[in-house]
């Protein structure tokens, strides 16, 4: 099992054969893991708790069509881009269950990072995530070893993971359980989604289905809950993400200044509810209309960041909008 999901991924394309890891552990486990590696290197490992697995944006702001569960084809999602916004997600549910709200991330070098549904009263939670190929049954040893199938209209071919007599959820090894529906779109693509937390709804399995039916492939920009004054030369963007769970805000914003593989030379721009995280020592915080903000500098500082005026420079560029979903924008960099 692989505990960096940027590797995991690039092991199975480069392999001649299918895929023999287990899928659903590398997607959910592995994006935490890379998430938790970037913050470790940014900050010594305290500069940011990994809320969820990805996550920058709300895709339907508070009273939008979606939000009650209501359906949208997946001809007729609309979903818009601001050129101004580094974060685009290329995967969109066309339906959001009651009581939920969408949200999504990007990783420039890593392409499946896509969409997640997080609950608004609970940890319930969905990840949609495209995949190159289906599970193999029972690699490694915990792996499923079965598919259950089920009828998701739209699909050419969908199944729960299965795990003997039927059974399709299992723990997630933080108390709660998890399941997985894949599914193969008319197009050729397959994508799981990623159930998370399903003890915390009932309906938890028709409401994943009827998601299922509305997965569209288009690009959307996210908003995050502050502005950047003009990004640096020499910074390359390399990701970025918000969550809101459970009444807590988490973004940031993740740029590179050296090498690609050089993860010595990231620096990143945080924001969470303030008190809800606690900062880094190595980070340059303030705190700005219920969010504390910091940049996360590398060490040594190097040149591009410097010519800025170091970390405080970079923070000075930062504008927060606030703990309310409400008031995020698209129009991130200006």
């Amino acid at each position: 099992m692989t505990d960096d999901l940027a590797t995991a991924l690039r092991t199975m394309a480069e392999s001649d054969e299918p895929p023999v890891m287990d899928v659903e552990r590398v997607l959910h486990e592995g994006r935490h893991s890379l998430v938790r590696r970037r913050v470790a290197t940014l900050g010594g490992g305290a500069a940011v708790r990994a809320v969820t697995a990805l996550a920058v944006g709300m895709l339907a702001p508070a009273g939008s069509a979606g939000r009650d569960g209501t359906d949208s084809s997946a001809a007729g999602a609309a979903f818009s881009v601001n050129p101004n916004d580094p974060v685009t997600t290329h995967w969109q549910f066309g339906y959001v269950p009651d009581g939920m709200a969408a949200y999504g991330g990007i990783d420039t070098t890593e392409e499946q990072v896509s969409t997640v549904l997080q609950s608004e009263n609970s940890r319930f939670q969905v990840e949609l995530i495209p995949v190159a190929a289906p599970v193999r049954l029972g690699v490694p040893e915990d792996g499923p070893t079965e598919k259950v199938s089920v009828a998701v209209p739209g699909t050419t071919k969908a199944y729960w993971y299965g795990f003997g007599n039927g059974r399709i959820a299992r723990g997630n090894g933080d108390e709660g359980q998890m399941a997985t529906l894949e599914i193969q779109l008319k197009s050729g693509q397959w994508i799981n989604l990623i159930a998370n937390n399903v003890e915390a709804r009932a309906d938890w399995q028709d409401q994943i289905l009827r998601a299922a039916a509305h997965v569209v492939r288009q690009d959307r920009s996210v908003p995050m809950p502050f502005r950047l004054a003009g990004a640096p030369e020499g910074f390359t963007f390399r990701g970025g993400r918000t969550m809101r769970n459970n009444g807590t805000t988490h973004a940031d914003l993740m740029y590179r200044l050296g090498p690609e593989q050089d993860f010595d030379t990231m620096v990143g721009i945080v924001a969470f509810t303030t008190g809800s995280e606690g900062a880094d020592k190595r980070a340059t915080c303030k705190d700005s209309k219920g969010l504390t903000l910091c940049v996360i500098p590398p060490v040594p500082e190097p040149a591009q960041l410097t010519a800025i005026g170091g970390a405080q420079g970079l923070l000075d560029r930062v504008t927060s909008l606030g703990d309310d979903p409400a008031n995020w924008t698209t129009d991130v960099i200006r």
